[in-house]
């Protein structure tokens, strides 16, 4: 097997190219402005190029309103609720459930 070697101004040339097109590609898909990117949170950073990909939507009203009563519940409630989930045996398996599903 032959080895070819590249000329170090060949290379930087290439990298100084693929570092524009990732520039390009980086300020096309953020719907956040890079001034405002430093002064939000990595969620907040996250969320709309999750949503501009489809990957997750706004909530639903009704979604709201079952969060907001989820948010109510008395600490120990929720932590009740998270131990009985927590404590479930699916039977099949959730992922046998899914395979079954699909055919």
């Amino acid at each position: 097997m032959a080895t070819v070697e590249i000329e170090p101004t060949e290379l930087r040339a290439r990298v100084a190219r693929l570092e524009q097109v990732v520039r390009e590609l980086f300020d096309t898909r953020r719907p956040v402005l890079i001034h405002e990117r430093e002064s939000l949170s990595d969620q907040e950073q996250l969320l709309p190029e999750l949503k501009a990909e489809g990957i997750i939507r706004d909530p639903t009203p009704e979604e709201r309103v079952l969060a907001a009563e989820w948010d109510a519940l008395p600490e120990d409630e929720k932590q009740t609720h998270i131990r009985l989930m927590n404590s479930l045996v699916l039977t099949p398996s959730l992922s046998q459930i899914v395979i079954e599903n699909r055919r």
